[in-house]
Order: structure tokens, then sequence, then C-alpha cells
């Protein structure tokens, strides 16, 4: 494989974690509320959020798995596409990984224990690194382009990207709308990556590995991708069901 084809699965992957894993992070991001018919902020109950994190629960893992996936290509296939991003990005990467262990934890734990405080505790912590991990992931599409200004706009276009995709895809598992909003905040939520990729083209085409490297990446990307296909095919058939009891007992 050419550097070409490395660049694309790159952003075939990471297309797919936004698309799973942004509709969690909107649903996260507005956990403790949301738009009510009169156009106001409406406070959830309990139940409802747990219902809300029930709706996205099935993409997680699986937009998890395209994540490291792709964290695999870029630092083995691009790593000096990969060092240049770290230097430059730094504090900017760091925030993306505590927010992203923190907002597992959350979803994770919240549902552990009984009690209302301790369920608080930890939506308030979903809620908050979920917003995190949106916008620090935008930033760090601008860090890529290598523009402060662009770190800036696209950390605050990928928070209010993730939170209409959330609440499309919680709308159409809960069967209150169609699938035709979920498809326009997947590409709203997919452009910025196809358009970072594009725009990093040549750094990524001059910082390929050398011929002999990719022959052990090319056999874990044979393995590797139909595993991710079939996670996503998993996904989408729960998803595609009305969100039953069983979706709820994990969270």
């Amino acid at each position: 494989m050419n550097a070409a084809a490395w660049a694309v699965l790159l952003a075939v992957l990471l297309v797919g974690w936004v698309v799973l894993d942004g509709a969690v992070q909107g649903a996260g991001g507005t956990l403790l509320q949301e738009r009510d018919h009169d156009g106001g902020d409406r406070r959830r109950a309990p139940a409802e959020r747990r219902v809300v994190l029930a709706a996205v629960g099935p993409l997680l893992l699986p937009g998890e798995a395209w994540f490291v996936a792709a964290l695999g290509v870029l630092v083995a296939v691009f790593p000096h596409a990969t060092a240049d991003l770290l230097h430059t990005g730094y504090p900017v990467a760091i925030t993306l990984a505590a927010a992203w262990v923190l907002r597992d934890a959350g979803v994770w734990l919240r549902s552990r224990r009984p009690g209302r405080l301790w369920r608080d505790v930890w939506d308030v912590v979903v809620v908050v690194t979920s917003i995190m991990l949106a916008g620090s992931w935008g930033a760090l599409l601008g860090v890529a382009w290598g523009n402060g200004l662009a770190a800036l706009g696209l950390g605050i276009v990928a928070v209010v990207v993730t939170r209409l995709h959330g609440d499309a895809v919680v709308a159409w598992r809960l069967r209150r709308t169609g699938a035709v909003p979920a498809i326009v905040t997947t590409v709203m939520i997919a452009a910025p990556v196809v358009g970072t990729a594009i725009a990093a083209w040549p750094r990524l085409a001059d910082s390929g590995p050398a011929a002999p490297a990719t022959v052990p990446l090319v056999v874990a990307a044979v393995v590797v991708v139909p595993a991710l296909v079939v996670l996503q095919v998993f996904a989408w058939r729960r998803m595609s069901r009305p969100l039953g009891k069983e979706d709820r007992r994990f969270f």
C-alpha cells in the first residue's frame, strides 16, 4: 500500500469514529437538559438521562474501536506527521485523551451504585467531558491545518455539530423523527475530517513508511478492517431496533 491508500484508510477510520462517537458526545453534552417544544431548555429527569445514553450506547464501543485503529495507522504509517501534530498541539491532545477517559468512566460508572448524588456527579462529568472531547477534537483538526484561528473555529464547530448529531441520532432511535436528520448531521460531522485530510495530504504523502515496513501493517489492516465492519454492522442492527429494556440495563 502506498501513502495515498494509507491516507484514505486513515480518513475513513476517523470518519467512522466521529460519526459514531460524535453521536455519543452530542448526547453526553446535552445529557442534563434538552430543548423543549417552545425552544427553551428543560432539565432532564434521571430516568430520561438513562434513556438518552441507552439510545446511543450501541455506538460507543464500535466507535472507539475505529478511533484506536485510526491512531494505530497515524502513529505507525505517518510517524513524522504524528510527531509534528503532537509537538504543536500537545495540550490539545492531552485534553482530548483525558476527556475521552473521563467521559467513558462517567458513562459506565453512573449506574454502578445506587443513590441520586452518585449519578448526578457522574452525569455532570459526562456533560463536561463530552463537550471537552468534541472541542479538543475540532481544535486538533485545526492544529493539523497549522492555524490557531482554525483550531478555535473548528473546536466551536465540533461542539455545535456534535450536539446536533447527538440530538438527531437520539430522536431517530426513539422514533421521534425519521433517519434524514441523522443522515444530514452525519455529513456535517464528517466534512471537517475529510477537509482536513485533503489539506494535510502533502504532509502525509511525504511521511509514509518505507515499503518493507508496510508489510506487517498491511497484514494488520487486512485483519482489523473486516472486524471493524462487523462491529459497524452489529451496531447499526441494534440501532435500527426500537429502544428496549435490555438496552437500558448497562446505563
